[in-house]
């Protein structure tokens, strides 16, 4: 998945691999938050994640552009800890949606947007990377 998407630079000094992610800050300054292949996500790894997406916006909240990997499954628990946590570290959140598990997914994830941000943090769901980069651009200190 991560060879697919146009505007991903592996070689940055500043990617952090955690179990199921590749977490980095790109030149446009949006966060890349790209998805490796695992049997499910847990809320241990919503930690780290998160954790992983502070150390690379350093204090400084940024746009977030998700690219799912070829997930099984991703606990409820770890659904509801990004919920609560990413609107306090990132300005809006861009998610790539390639295949019927995502899209289905990405009804999960508005709803519970809704539910706990009450629609004050940005969340939009795209087809391809070229139309979230350009909604996420607006989204930059």
């Amino acid at each position: 998945m991560v060879k697919e998407i146009s505007n991903i630079d592996e070689s940055k000094e500043n990617c952090i691999d955690t179990r199921n992610a590749r977490i980095w800050l790109d030149n446009d300054g949006i966060v890349r938050f790209v998805f490796t292949p695992s049997s499910g996500e847990t809320l241990e790894d919503a930690e780290d994640n998160v954790a992983a997406i502070k150390a690379v916006c350093a204090g400084k909240k940024r746009p977030i552009f998700i690219i799912p990997g070829p997930h099984k499954s991703m606990s409820r628990d770890a659904r509801v800890y990004y919920m609560e946590k990413t609107p306090l570290i990132a300005s809006a959140c861009g998610v790539l949606v390639s295949s019927p598990y995502q899209r289905v997914l990405s009804v999960f994830m508005s709803v519970l947007n809704k539910a706990f941000n009450k629609d004050r943090f940005p969340m939009r769901f795209f087809n391809s990377d070229e139309e979230a980069i350009t909604w996420l651009k607006k989204f930059q200190a």
